[in-house]
């Protein structure tokens, strides 16, 4: 069981990324309450209209539920309520997505932090060690695997903690596949397997690295595809005297600086990518129209649910006008009805009687025809609230098509890079074993000739 939680700001931001189907198999929005918007971006755009009241700048606490086996909706439910009694979060406005990834389900909660009886927000102080301890404690409870880094308090078994990527790691890791981890240990073994520095730069650039002169480092290495590294903090078990020392024989004036190096492998990637381009466009064909088909249903599902509210809004106008013309006309028609005629009119003109009974008419009408207008005023309020409802779920949906194109043209270049790297790798053990072969056939070729011959004709000749 693994608990990540964060303060945060930018609502619209987190929707689509939570809405992004391209980087995930299956998206359900479980539950979203205490908003009047059912969709995620209106109930993040109502958490933080809310936190407008308030000084806090970052109304939203979004925490990701990672378990290491599956677990019911009824556990899930079990552990997001321990967790916001624990955090201080029970009864604020919350969202519940699941998603389906690497076929693998895991679960996202998003409170709001603004207690609107107080209208200040929940403190959420030293919450990641709450997180740890609630981590053992629902792995306990659910009989899961503890994540490294996390033992209870009666000692259970330690695990050596790996370090966690940052953003810019985890950016990286998702644009070219190779986590840090790997990098290392690459950059590693390249070290070790180096005499000297010169050995050194042959073994990184066989490797797809190469050294370059830092604009505040003696030395960066730049990974395959461009991104600078400090060198000693890629070699494990190397410091910094540690690599000068194996380097002191490389002049860093004469190294090529940080630009130039990415314009060698820019050129040496479009290289690669050119010999593969027909494999890459046609996977990359197939995942972008099921992406253009989903997004397209989505779209229609939401003009569909448009034209529904146009059509019931022209209803209600259309209902609400006839309403009232009926009304008037029924007051007219009663008032014709009930108007005196011949001697009772001529009496009740002559004793005024006549006038004041214009008088409260005239006023009916006047309350009547205040009433109308305020009820059309009401009616168009509402449909203008639920057009710019409408408005900004269309924006949201606008968002999370850019959001998700974004992330297929990364996860499409990702998987050009691992397929080159795939290729590279195998022409690499095919270009080994040929090598070896020969090596092996020179061997067997040298042993044959080394072997000493019988000379003709030494033989002890016997006649007879």
């Amino acid at each position: 069981m693994i608990l990540k939680g964060s303060q945060r700001a930018g609502g619209a931001d987190l929707a689509a990324h939570l809405l992004n189907e391209a980087t995930n198999e299956r998206i359900e929005l479980a539950e979203v309450r205490g908003t009047v918007a059912g969709d995620l971006a209106g109930a993040f755009a109502e958490y933080e209209a809310v936190a407008c009241g308030t000084r806090c700048k970052e109304p939203l606490y979004s925490l990701s539920i990672n378990p290491s086996a599956p677990l019911t909706r009824e556990e899930y439910a079990a552990a997001i309520g321990h967790i916001e009694e624990r955090l201080g979060l029970q009864g604020r406005a919350r969202a519940v997505v699941f998603h389906d990834k690497n076929e693998r389900e895991h679960c996202h909660v998003v409170w709001s932090r603004i207690d609107t009886d107080k209208m200040r927000a929940v403190h959420m102080g030293h919450d990641h060690q709450k997180l740890r301890a609630l981590s053992r404690e629902l792995a306990e409870k659910f009989g899961l695997d503890l994540p490294p880094g996390l033992a209870n308090d009666e000692g259970v078994k330690r695990f050596d903690k790996a370090p966690n990527m940052t953003f810019a790691e985890k950016e990286q890791a998702e644009a070219t596949g190779i986590t840090p981890a790997m990098r290392r240990a690459e950059i590693t073994k390249a070290y070790k397997s180096a005499d000297n520095a010169k050995a050194f730069m042959a073994a990184l650039e066989e490797r797809g690295y190469y050294l370059a002169r830092g604009d505040r480092r003696d030395f960066v290495v730049l990974d395959k595809y461009g991104h600078a590294h400090s060198l000693p903090r890629q070699i494990e078990g190397a410091n910094t005297k540690d690599v000068r020392k194996k380097l002191a024989a490389l002049n860093p004036a004469q190294l090529p600086s940080v630009a130039q190096a990415r314009a060698t492998i820019a050129a040496r990637e479009r290289a690669e990518r050119e010999r593969h381009q027909a494999k890459i466009e046609q996977a990359s064909t197939e995942i972008r129209q099921r992406l253009k088909e989903r997004q397209a249903s989505r779209r229609a599902e939401l003009d569909r649910e448009w034209q529904a509210i146009k059509i019931r809004q022209a209803s209600e106008r259309l209902a609400l006008h006839a309403a009232h013309k009926a009304a008037n006309d029924a007051t007219a028609f009663t008032r014709a009805a009930q108007a005196p005629t011949g001697l009772m009119a001529f009496l009740q003109r002559v004793s005024g009687i006549g006038a004041i009974r214009d008088y409260y008419a005239r006023r009916q009408d006047l309350s009547r025809a205040q009433r109308q207008t305020q009820e059309n005023a009401a009616l168009q309020r509402r449909h203008g609230n639920e057009d710019l409802a409408m408005a900004g779920r269309g924006e949201a949906l606008g968002r999370l098509e850019r959001r998700e194109s974004r992330s297929l043209d990364k996860n499409i270049l990702r998987r050009a890079r691992i397929a080159v790297r795939q290729t590279e790798q195998k022409t690499a053990q095919t270009r080994e074993a040929i090598k070896e072969t020969a090596q092996d056939i020179t061997k067997r070729s040298q042993a044959k000739t080394g072997q000493k011959r019988r000379p003709r004709g030494f033989g002890i000749r016997r006649d007879g």
